[in-house]
Order: C-alpha cells, then structure tokens, then sequence
C-alpha cells in the first residue's frame, strides 16, 4: 500500500515538472569544427553506474545526484543500483551501458582525441525533474566546462 501511494506521488511531482519545465528550449546539437581525432569525449549514463565503494542510488527515492566516475577507473571497480530495469547483463559486463573498453579504443586509435578525466553516471528514475535541470544539470556542465569537453555521449538505462 505504502509502494502504491510513494509511487503516485512521484508520477505527481514528475508530471508537475515536466509541465513546469518541459517547453524549455535545449540548443541543437552542435557538432564541433575540429575533425573528430581531436575531439575531446565525455560519457553520461543514466543506467545507475557508479563506483562500487560509493552508497547505491536511493531509486525509489528518485534520486538525482551525480556521480562522477574517473575515465582510467577499470570496469570490475564498477557497479549498478538502478533497479527499474533488467541489470544482468550490466552485471556481467558494465561496458554494456557505459563502454570504456570502447572510449579507451577510439582515443589509442586516435580516432578521438582523448577521453575527458571525469565521465558520469546518474540514475535514469527522476520524476524530480526540477532537482535534476538546477541541480544535476549545472553540476555536469561545470566539469564538462572544466575539462573541456567537445561532445557529450548519452546512454539510457
């Protein structure tokens, strides 16, 4: 009973936000001049990663934090809280929603120019959208600023 009150008021909050900040404008995407083996890459997932030393994500709670994840961090140091989605696969090979085998590739390939130090993980649950447009959002733009990211890569849970 508990389960069903909580989650028709967070589908209350999320549809108040989404009426309230959902005709925000977002700017087009916008590739850069550089050719792409210079490009400098960051990577956001909202699948739930993070560190496996830090808490998990309060899903139910929706939580809109950000965790920001170093680009050299090995694979088996991570791991998934998200609970609103089938995380087997996650599990068995994070690379599957947040490919750093890959990002590590394209820059030994020089196919990018370099991964940025700090990539990010969220988890996709938010019906506060208000915490997460002044909140997380500026978070994530500030490093990507400091870093000098090029592109942003966007993966869902």
């Amino acid at each position: 009973m508990l389960a069903a009150v909580k989650d028709k008021y967070f589908q209350l909050l999320a549809k108040r936000s989404i009426k309230k900040f959902g005709r925000e404008k977002i700017q087009s995407l916008v590739i850069p001049e550089k050719p792409m083996s210079e490009w400098r890459v960051s990577f956001l997932t909202t699948a739930g990663v993070h560190l496996a030393e830090e808490d998990p994500f309060d899903v139910e709670a929706g939580d809109w934090s950000v965790r920001f994840i170093p680009a050299d961090t090995e694979p088996e140091k991570l791991t998934v809280s998200h609970t609103h989605y089938d995380t087997k696969a996650v599990k068995e090979d994070v690379n599957t929603v947040f490919p750093l085998h890959a990002l590590r590739d394209l820059e030994a390939e020089k196919k990018i120019g370099a991964v940025t130090p700090t990539l990010f993980g969220m988890m996709g649950y938010i019906p506060r959208t208000d915490k997460l447009m002044k909140k997380s959002v500026p978070i994530i733009l500030k490093r990507l600023q400091e870093e000098n990211a090029d592109i942003l890569l966007l993966s869902p849970g």
